[in-house]
């Protein structure tokens, strides 16, 4: 990693992530780094003594917890759907008797170090602080949210006082008074989504608190049980407190100069999205019941984590690399989790660490369901489940557009509807813009892209006969209903690609693009797997589901012919045009911006300066490029030679030089998504790009929105390309390929991979690849590299010299 990526942490362990002082600036920035979850819900690592201001937002996020409130944007009545912000069961704040509550932002702080524990999934924060009468305090906080039992959380905090000794207070509680205020632009949106069911002392040390979303589809319950023990025991008091929206208790303790008191605060948060809940309420009263103490939960936790990381298995010698790639795997599995099998929810773009997009899913899943489906199917499954349930949502859709098939939305939520909002706020003039983004059609191909390798990789035949292969085929159908015949070739109108700086042509009033080669290109994919998808089915399964759905012969010869004669445009000098007509477009000079809005959104400066970033040569993200991040070099030469078109290595390489000057990489997304397509092209540039994508979050200086939530894809696309393009490990039809391309600097890495139920290891050293088939195999590994076939039986090895 750059020697700038962790300026303001302390700490080389390739394990935790640490801060050695307290910035309240960046605290939001380091709430989201130091989130906590299990893949059913997750909490910020705000400080317990914080509300929401501008310098703190505690957050918990239940998976797929949405709500559905009408609001006025732009004069227009819209139906908002949105990640709920649930009742923040963090508040334990201290004061001495009689004093004012301790808020770190008053107090004198002479120590501070904060860490996250990444193999142990845990935080801890240790401070010494002072008030202003002098009294110093020693503070040690220990956090979990429960991998072990999903339904749990907890806190401990250890008080020494330093240079007193007296009596003190300290609060606990569950607080329901919280809103939805993460993101600034979505200002002008209902904040409100909670109503308060209950807020009760349920017994000895515990408190219940119950919500329920405002469109009353979820109920939420939190139960809290406290517990104090250490200097003063014995002799400690408690009383409850409740209010409309929030209850818990106050602990009186007796305090000693140099001995410490401890106190536990255990949590369990229950919904009524989990099935396991048919009551939240009772389920929650009796997880804190049937809790044990920390040291037990925080034991458990840990086995649990240490399960999971075995299965991770990523090694380095570098620890900033490994650190890195931890800590995405760490974010991904903290978003979904073998717990997250239960409930129907996706894989969000920002996962559950905060409000960004209304907490809606996207494409993102493309990006991470690699890393999942080499490690954790049963969670790839259940993501790709997530899409099944909502497949007749997608014909709904299709059928309503005046088209066949399925048709995915671009932004889904808890229905599968579209979700994508009208309007998005330009905040640099605060004019509101009409949001076309829904247009983006490659979703399809992107849930079929991740159906299909998901089978190669697992060898899931069940999921794929009964579910996948029927949605590979409906969107294939949709393809095959949107192409319009245009002389001897098919075209398709009207879309958005992955840019989404172009909506719409500046000569044209209607929205959209024609011939989006990213589009046109992944259609003709999916058209030609869906087709291959019928021949490698069972007979029998594959004549059934052709009757099902009505494909006869017709059908599949259209599907043929599409794929064969569809629409790709070009530049006269051979590059791929990003749409139709993109080399019309004005070129962009980013020195046209005044200073004041240097470094802005490039679509908001525009827009504020009264100009319309469709009028010019300038793309937000990668787009062209984002077919060679996920096909390869040959995938798309292939495609495109299927389609008539000559275009080989050089082409690729004046396509990649022509856009990245034309790209401001606004999205996290973009420089990743460059770097995989050069992985073989431009081993340098890809290994700089990768590099970079490896600070996405860690570095402040490049952090600007991670207070809305961690990024997700470019997360999962930094392991995604390790394993894929860089030691070159890829599930085919054929079998496991092996083709690597390490660049300069990689050094010795070691990945551990599943791949149809047998393990495997596989190491870059001395020069070569080492693949290592798992002693407990239940028979051998076989593999491709070139033609050659290679089986490996359980516990051998076979090194394969790397390319130069």
């Amino acid at each position: 990693m750059r020697s700038d990526a962790g300026r303001d942490m302390a700490g080389d362990s390739a394990w935790t992530i640490e801060f050695d002082h307290y910035d309240p600036g960046d605290e939001t920035r380091r709430e989201v780094i130091l989130a906590l979850g299990n893949g059913v819900f997750v909490t910020r690592g705000a400080v317990t003594d914080s509300g929401q201001d501008d310098r703190h937002y505690p957050g918990t996020y239940h998976a797929g917890c949405y709500d559905r409130v009408p609001n006025q944007v732009a004069g227009e009545r819209d139906i908002t759907e949105s990640l709920v912000n649930l009742p923040n069961w963090l508040p334990l704040v201290f004061r001495p008797a009689a004093g004012a509550w301790w808020r770190l932002d008053e107090l004198g702080i002479l120590e501070y170090r904060q860490r996250l524990d990444m193999r142990g999934g845990r935080t801890v924060r240790e401070v010494l602080a002072q008030d202003r009468d002098g009294r110093r305090l020693r503070i040690e906080e220990e956090r979990l949210v429960s991998m072990d039992d999903p339904r749990l959380c907890a806190l401990r905090l250890r008080l020494q006082p330093v240079n007193w000794t007296g009596q003190a207070e300290l609060k606990a509680t569950l607080d329901a008074r919280v809103i939805n205020a993460n993101v600034r632009r979505f200002e002008d949106y209902e904040k409100r989504h909670l109503r308060v069911l209950g807020a009760e002392l349920a017994g000895p040390g515990v408190a219940l608190l119950s919500v329920q979303t405002s469109d009353r589809r979820a109920t939420v319950a939190c139960a809290q049980r406290l517990h104090a023990g250490g200097a003063g025991d014995g002799g400690n008091e408690m009383a409850g407190c409740a209010n409309e929206g929030q209850c818990g208790h106050v602990l009186r303790l007796a305090l000693r100069e140099g001995e410490c008191a401890s106190v536990e605060k255990l949590v369990a948060l229950c919904s009524s999205l989990d099935p396991r809940h048919a009551d939240p309420s009772a389920a929650a009263l009796e997880a804190v019941a049937g809790a044990p103490d920390f040291d037990t939960l925080q034991e458990r936790h840990a086995r649990a984590w240490e399960r999971m990381w075995a299965d991770v298995a990523i090694e380095a010698d570098r620890a900033d690399v490994l650190r890195a790639l931890r800590f995405h795997a760490f974010h991904i599995l903290q978003t979904v989790s073998p717990h997250t099998a239960a409930l129907d929810a996706g894989i969000p773009a920002r996962g559950w660490h905060g409000e960004a997009y209304h907490g809606h899913v996207f494409w993102d899943e493309l990006f991470v369901l690699p890393f999942l489906n080499f490690r954790f199917p049963a969670i790839a499954r259940a993501s790709l489940m997530y899409r099944h349930r909502r497949l007749g949502a997608a014909r709904e859709a299709a059928r309503a557009a005046g088209l066949r098939g399925a048709m995915y939305p671009w932004r889904s939520a808890s229905e599968g509807v579209e979700v994508t909002p009208r309007h998005q706020k330009n905040l640099l003039n605060g004019e509101w813009m009409r949001d076309h983004t829904w247009r983006q059609r490659h979703i399809g191909s992107a849930i079929a892209f991740s159906t299909w390798h998901y089978w190669l990789t697992t060898g899931d035949d069940a999921f794929m006969q009964d579910c996948g292969a029927e949605m590979m085929l409906e969107i294939a159908r949709f393809w095959a209903s949107i192409a319009e015949p245009a002389g001897d070739r098919y075209v398709i109108r009207g879309v958005i690609g992955p840019d989404e700086y172009h909506n719409a042509y500046p000569w044209r009033e209607e929205a959209g693009l024609d011939n989006n080669a990213c589009t046109n290109l992944m259609a003709v994919w999916t058209l030609c797997r869906a087709r291959e998808l019928l021949g490698m089915l069972p007979a029998e399964q594959a004549a059934s589901l052709r009757r099902r759905l009505a494909l006869d012969d017709e059908e599949l010869a259209l599907w043929d012919r599409i794929s064969r004669r569809m629409t790709v445009c070009f530049h006269e000098d051979g590059v791929i045009s990003q749409f139709e007509g993109f080399e019309r477009l004005e070129p962009f000079d980013p020195d046209c911006l005044p200073p004041h809005l240097a470094g802005e959104r490039t679509d908001w400066a525009l827009r504020a300066l009264g100009r319309n970033p469709d009028e010019f040569q300038v793309t937000k993200q990668a787009d062209v490029l984002a077919l060679f991040y996920l096909l390869g070099e040959d995938e798309v030469t292939g495609m495109l030679r299927r389609l008539g078109y000559a275009f080989g290595r050089e082409d690729i390489l004046r396509t990649a030089r022509y856009y990245l000057p034309r790209t401001v990489h606004r999205s996290s997304l973009s420089r990743v998504v460059y770097c995989g397509a050069l992985a073989r092209l431009d081993p340098a540039q890809s290994w700089d790009f990768w590099l970079h994508a490896l600070e996405t979050d860690l570095n402040p200086l490049k952090g600007e929105s991670v207070q809305e939530g961690v990024h997700l894809g470019a997360m999962g696309s930094t392991i995604d390309i390790l394993q894929r393009r860089y030691l070159g490990i890829s599930a085919t039809p054929q079998g496991l390929r092996i083709d690597p391309a390490p660049p300069p600097g990689l050094g010795r890495v070691s990945l551990g991979l599943r791949y149809r139920g047998l393990r495997l290891q596989a190491e870059t050293r001395d020069g070569c690849l080492a693949i290592t088939a798992d002693g407990g195999n239940a028979g051998p590994l076989h593999l491709l590299r070139g033609e050659e076939r290679i089986a490996l039986s359980p516990g051998e090895c076979v090194e394969m010299p790397l390319p130069h």
